[in-house]
């Protein structure tokens, strides 16, 4: 565990459906993580560790061209993600043990939501 950092768990549940929910963690530590499917789902844990904190409005606000500032911060939807557990559907247990910026946990298919617990350190 990295001295001084925040060791909790972050604990959650995605929305019903087909879509994408995303956490950011404080990433330079281990990391294991349990979902649980809640209804009939399919879906990935994928990570990334580009800073997905983009919001062209928040940019724009502070005079920071957000057109131009794209190296520093990436849309959710166009950050490079890597598969950390593959398609599951009911019950998955992974550990990462590289940084992190932010989990998505992607739902591919199916009705219901993920209930998620991820713990670091």
């Amino acid at each position: 565990m990295a001295i001084g950092s925040r060791v909790r768990p972050i604990v959650g549940q995605t929305a019903d459906g087909t879509g994408a929910t995303y956490i950011v963690v404080d990433g330079w530590d281990d990391t294991n993580i349990q979902c649980v499917a809640n209804g009939t789902v399919t879906f990935t844990v994928d990570s990334t560790v580009q800073n997905i904190m983009y919001d062209a409005t928040a940019l724009n606000a502070v005079n920071m061209n957000s057109a131009l500032d794209t190296t520093r911060y990436v849309a959710p939807t166009s950050a490079v993600w890597t598969n950390q557990i593959a398609s599951g559907s009911v019950s998955v247990n992974g550990q990462v043990n590289t940084p992190v910026f932010a989990y998505r946990i992607n739902i591919t298919a199916g009705t219901g939501s993920v209930t998620y617990h991820i713990k670091q350190g």
